[in-house]
């Protein structure tokens, strides 16, 4: 009787620990998932491969320009350990028109952070950087806010992790990646739906 409790739990025990590390080791890389947060509304998109890609592309100086104050993306990113973690593959970058009074356009960027999600999430949770902050969670996924005297004035640098995405927005309004969660959500249409 001991026996077949003691396999009882031993059983499910083994499928719950495969589980988790099939979720945190063994996520496939889905092509094109970071156009999934992109809304419809987006006026511009580039996808690059990987971040350097990126940075090395003529979209890198239009980032530049919106960071403003002499601000460069690829000065920014490197004086971040956490890129190798946040920005590893895939990545997306759009302009997205918000038709508020007053208010500029914003930009998203989404990278594919596939496995790396839930350790991106830990790391984040637990850090005491300063000007990160933790703003809530919009439905399930947590938001966080970077706060940085560098960046342009009146613009918030706000991001997200979702089960594969990384997903930031530089605009005026820190609620702007609620859009960006509600596309991603499937409450929002997304620049795949327009296709």
């Amino acid at each position: 009787m001991t026996k077949l409790r003691l396999s009882g739990t031993i059983g499910p025990g083994i499928v719950l620990i495969a589980t988790c590390a099939g979720y945190a080791f063994f996520q496939p890389f889905i092509p094109n998932a970071v156009q999934q947060a992109i809304p419809e509304q987006a006026t511009f998109i580039h996808q690059a491969d990987s971040l350097d890609d990126l940075l090395q592309s003529p979209v890198c100086g239009q980032l530049d320009k919106a960071l403003g104050a002499g601000n460069s993306l690829a000065a920014l990113l490197g004086s971040n350990p956490w890129i190798k973690l946040a920005a590893p593959s895939e990545i997306a970058v759009a302009d997205i028109p918000f038709h508020y009074a007053g208010q500029s356009k914003s930009w998203a960027a989404v990278t594919w952070v596939g496995w790396r999600s839930p350790w991106l999430r830990w790391k984040l949770e637990r850090t005491r950087a300063d000007g990160f902050s933790f703003l809530g969670k919009h439905a399930v996924w947590p938001v966080w806010q970077y706060d940085n005297p560098g960046i342009a004035r009146g613009c918030t640098l706000t991001f997200a992790l979702t089960d594969n995405l990384f997903i930031a927005c530089l605009s005026e309004n820190p609620s702007h990646i609620l859009l960006l969660l509600d596309t991603y959500d499937k409450r929002a249409p997304s620049i795949n739906d327009a296709k």
